[in-house]
């Protein structure tokens, strides 16, 4: 029996079907309710536009969601750029039906050849020890298929789905454990889906409110985490006019940054 991440890179696999075009198809284990997680589909454009490049590791990739994609086949088509030595570049779409529904740019390097200099002005972030961290309890008769297949420990100022806590918050923070359940190590197509699978932050103020679809997303990958559960932690900062801010940030075991994310969405408040 395949094991959650196995299912995931089987999920984000590509077909070539002519020069610089591609097949994928979206499986509902990366949803929460009827829409695939924009994570997840990020992660599969960015395997696709990796067959076409010299360069193989994700280094930062931009998606612009234009429509809903449903499960099922897309297509993708590459348009690689203008390359050097470290770095290669493309942009990318993301089709069903002949219509695109996502726009990607995309610069990938390789991590293991990177050899620039390293400084940190800030520790990560201080979270309560993994084995106080608590597991979101699932509703009766709901199925978040995307909740079921990662493991999200979080900490105890982070239970958004506890009203009485939740309640008079001066913050949308969300600080987490995140990794996969039979203790695979994370990969930087991991970081992809991760850095769009925590909720979203403000429901650690405001309460699960509404749905919040993606507008633009952004993320950088910093570096080839180490084994053990990865340190998440999401803010929001400003909601204006119903649009706002999600930044996360990933550390892995040894304290190093691995991973960065800004995202824009709209709240849309249950009717």
């Amino acid at each position: 029996m395949k094991t959650p991440f196995e299912h995931f890179k089987t999920d984000i696999s590509v077909v070539q079907i002519s020069q610089d075009v591609y097949e994928g198809n979206l499986s509902n284990r990366w949803s929460i309710g009827s829409t695939p997680n924009g994570g997840y589909t990020m992660a599969i454009a960015a395997k696709a536009i990796s067959e076409s490049l010299d360069h193989k590791d994700p280094l930062v990739i931009t998606a612009n969601y234009l429509n809903r994609l449903d499960f099922g086949t897309v297509k993708i088509n590459v348009e690689v750029m203008p390359s050097t030595k470290s770095l290669s570049s493309a942009r990318a779409t993301m089709s069903q039906n002949n219509e695109i529904k996502v726009i990607f740019t995309a610069t990938f390097t390789d991590f293991l050849k990177s050899n620039g200099l390293n400084k940190s002005f800030r520790k990560e972030p201080e979270f309560v020890a993994y084995e106080d961290c608590i597991f979101h309890p699932f509703k009766k008769g709901f199925n978040p298929d995307l909740e079921k297949s990662i493991e999200k420990r979080y900490c105890p100022d982070s239970v958004w789905w506890d009203e009485k806590k939740v309640a008079n918050k001066n913050k949308a923070t969300l600080n987490l454990y995140m990794s996969w359940p039979n203790k695979e190590t994370a990969d930087l197509y991991s970081l992809i889906l991760f850095l769009d699978s925590t909720t979203p932050p403000i429901f650690n103020n405001m309460g699960s409110v509404g749905w919040v679809p993606t507008i633009s997303l952004t993320s950088h990958l910093r570096a080839i985490p180490s084994p053990g559960p990865l340190k998440v932690s999401a803010k929001t900062e400003f909601l204006t006019s119903g649009f706002m801010e999600e930044d996360r940030e990933i550390w892995d075991s040894d304290g190093n940054l691995v991973g960065q994310s800004k995202q824009l969405a709209k709240l849309r408040l249950k009717k």
